[in-house]
């Protein structure tokens, strides 16, 4: 069964699907990965890497059968891959000989295998290195030895797998489904006292991934496939905090993860940047198709543009050239957007914290703060319902509007998740007067948050040791007891690996709203984007 999954995933990977179960695969077999540029092609070689007996090899990857067509389409790729020497930082000294691999998860026709036989002799005499090839058979034996055992065997496991795996690939993510089946195959290795055993389990995680993703990546869908790499992101550093294990053991698969939420995150960029005319399919344009569903599609893409540019922000990365072709997007999405639930306000947080970047005052993010706190008042007056919380999806909320799917029968009058965190940005922006005005209302609202017992756990999509703190403002409240809350760092109260990695925090609460707490916000806007340049309290 295992083996027929495997040969299943393979032979239907795309090259940029394909790279990273392949760079997996090659750790699993003991390689040091020195270079993995996701299907950049760099001098031929996609991937640098040292075999366990120190030889640098190189690999050029392609997906599909190979004939005589598509050899003589890569012959330039292969010219270089044997030709040029390979360069990295770690490589001391220009080695004299290096093995070069043409890896496909087709089949190589007979006349090819030959002509590759040919090609590497002219190579041998013309001093350049000869080709070896790696085709599907040999892949599938791998891949199969490697990760086979990791495939689901138990019924309900396979049945959630091929659920998940037979998702149209233009739906939204089932981050739920998808977080906990993850979870839930590495905490089956918590008993288990190997940490090699648990490092090969961590290894295996991208691979599985990468098979449940096929249909994301045949359509092409950046935001379910940036929302799912997010997710197997957390879980691997989740499991790997949680196990003690050393960064160097797990180092090459976070950074291959996030080499392709890089990738992901720019197509998402360039998608919205160059397209003309609507930001849905265009079979259901915004001017055809009912108004809501147009907003409730720029409020998503808004917050994943933002969350993205945040996140390279965050990273240090150079993101005022974006702002070139994205000027004028970004402003026609947010003033096309709309909050069903509170699910949607990670999408206005991460415009908010990208405000100091495209605005030369402080005005729009309050203006922002301040429409957003209003919108949330509304909700309650009146006995009005309130917002859903940010643990249902935007899909769940529609379909509860809309009378279709399972009613949600929860109440949200006159309590918030969300609610307080705009409220300390506010007081950091000195907004005494706005909240005072409405402290009234503010104050007969329960701010709502989730506390667990190890911060860490929050990285989980359900925490089991946590209590739902509910506080309601105090009716008289002292100014300068808030602005002492708001001067905060919250650092010590955020979960350690978030505070190592903080740049993964605008895209860790678009792929889990209901995990946006004040004290994330918080910390996230003391050291966010060019809110680096200080707000004073």
């Amino acid at each position: 069964m295992q083996s027929k999954l495997v040969e299943n995933w393979l032979t239907n990977a795309k090259e940029l699907s394909f790279t990273a179960p392949f760079v997996q695969l090659l750790i699993a077999e003991g390689f040091t990965v020195l270079q993995s540029k996701g299907g950049v092609n760099e001098q031929g070689k996609d991937v640098i890497a040292k075999s366990p007996e120190g030889k640098i090899c190189c690999f050029q990857l392609k997906c599909g059968n190979i004939g005589s067509k598509e050899w003589q389409s890569i012959n330039g790729q292969l010219n270089d891959l044997t030709g040029i020497a390979p360069t990295h930082p770690t490589i001391t000294k220009t080695p004299k000989n290096w093995e070069c691999f043409l890896v496909t998860n087709g089949d190589i026709t007979g006349p090819v295998l030959k002509t590759i036989l040919d090609y590497s002799k002219t190579n041998i005499d013309n001093n350049r290195m000869p080709l070896q090839a790696i085709a599907k058979d040999e892949l599938l034996r791998r891949f199969s030895d490697a990760f086979g055992k990791f495939f689901p065997i138990e019924p309900n496991e396979i049945r959630v797998f091929f659920e998940l795996f037979c998702e149209d690939g233009d739906n939204v993510l089932r981050k739920q489904d998808f977080k906990q089946y993850l979870e839930r195959f590495l905490s089956k290795f918590n008993s288990i006292r190997s940490k090699q055993k648990k490092i090969e389990a961590l290894q295996a995680v991208p691979v599985i991934s990468s098979y449940i993703l096929t249909n994301k990546y045949t359509k092409e869908n950046h935001i379910a496939l940036i929302d799912a790499w997010v997710l197997t992101l957390l879980t691997i550093l989740y499991y790997a905090n949680k196990w003690s294990l050393n960064e160097n053991k797990y180092e090459t698969t976070e950074r291959l993860i996030l080499e392709e939420i890089d990738r992901l995150s720019f197509c998402l960029i360039n998608e919205v940047a160059n397209n003309r005319d609507s930001f849905v399919d265009t079979t259901y344009g915004y001017f055809s198709e009912p108004i809501l569903a147009h907003r409730l599609r720029c409020t998503e893409l808004l917050g994943y543009i933002s969350g993205a540019i945040n996140y390279f922000a965050l990273s240090n990365r150079e993101v005022d050239n974006i702002f070139k072709n994205l000027s004028e997007k970004i402003s026609f999405l947010s003033s096309n957007r709309a909050m069903l639930s509170e699910g949607a306000t990670p999408s206005y947080f991460n415009l908010l914290l990208l405000q100091p970047r495209i605005a030369d005052t402080d005005q729009t993010i309050v203006t922002g703060l301040r429409q957003l706190v209003d919108n949330i008042i509304m909700t309650h007056l009146d006995s009005g319902s309130g917002l859903a919380s940010p643990y249902y999806s935007t899909e769940q909320v529609v379909a509860h509007l809309f009378g279709a799917g399972d009613p949600i029968e929860e109440d949200f009058h006159n309590r918030s998740y969300v609610l307080w965190s705009a409220i300390l940005l506010l007081v950091k922006y000195d907004q005494r007067d706005f909240l005072n005005d409405r402290w009234k209302y503010i104050s007969e609202i329960a701010m709502e948050e989730i506390v667990a017992h190890d911060q860490n756990d929050l990285l989980l999509w359900r925490v089991n040791d946590a209590e739902m703190v509910d506080t309601f403002p105090n009716a008289e409240q002292s100014w300068s007891a808030l602005r002492s809350q708001a001067a905060k760092s919250y650092n010590e109260e955020i979960p350690s690996i978030l505070l190592k990695r903080k740049y993964l925090i605008p895209l860790m609460i678009l792929a889990m709203p209901h995990r946006l707490t004040p004290k994330l916000i918080m910390s996230l806007a003391n050291f966010s984007a060019k809110s680096s340049k200080d707000i004073s309290v």
